[in-house]
């Protein structure tokens, strides 16, 4: 027998009573395959690094278990097909990892040259050289002075300046960062 390590996440709409209902299915569906589960420890529920099928949150499990090669396959199959589990990773562990102390940490994101956190979109677009913009074409020589009717009748508001569809709109990655970023933040600082 091989020993392995499953890390596997559950989405954050499962409550705590829900998540040990779901490390059950997956003891079960372990021992289905033969498997000897030698450590099964909730880790808590944290932050995300990215949304994954849109989920932010997500409740992460750690399972050391002795199996055969052969069963592993099979396993990974089936935690893929299970809706329950988000994210799963199978690896060989290392000898006295059943022991060790597991300690997560939520994601932080790095801070800009403003001091504010940046998301990695934002990061990259940051980071990203930017295209020079066009100028704004010269100026028409001044015409002679119509007639002071023929004036009034052209007097209309200013234009607004050109702005294209893409630059007004914004996507839904986007719109979640700064919602993100407004909830994080503290609410007294934004008024």
């Amino acid at each position: 027998m091989k020993e392995y390590e499953l890390l596997y996440i559950v989405p954050s709409q499962y409550t705590d009573e829900e998540v040990s209902g779901v490390q059950k299915i997956v003891g079960e569906l372990l021992k289905a395959n033969d498997a000897t589960i030698l450590r099964d420890e909730n880790l808590g529920k944290v932050h995300l690094a990215y949304p994954i099928k849109k989920v932010q949150y997500g409740t992460y499990v750690v399972v050391h278990f002795d199996a055969e090669a052969a069963a592993i396959k099979e396993l990974d199959r089936k935690l893929k097909l299970t809706d329950e589990v988000l994210r799963h990773m199978m690896l060989e562990r290392a000898s006295g990892a059943v022991e060790k102390k597991i300690e997560l940490i939520s994601y932080v994101a790095p801070l800009n040259e403003e001091g504010r956190r940046v998301a990695a979109d934002e990061k990259k677009k940051e980071e990203a050289p930017r295209a020079p913009r066009p100028a704004a074409a010269p100026a028409p020589a001044p015409a002679p002075a119509p007639a002071p009717e023929a004036e009034a009748a052209k007097i209309a508001p200013p234009t607004p300046a050109a702005t294209t569809a893409e630059e007004s709109k914004m996507s839904m990655a986007e719109l979640d960062q700064k919602l993100d970023k407004i909830l994080e933040g503290d609410i007294a600082e934004n008024i």
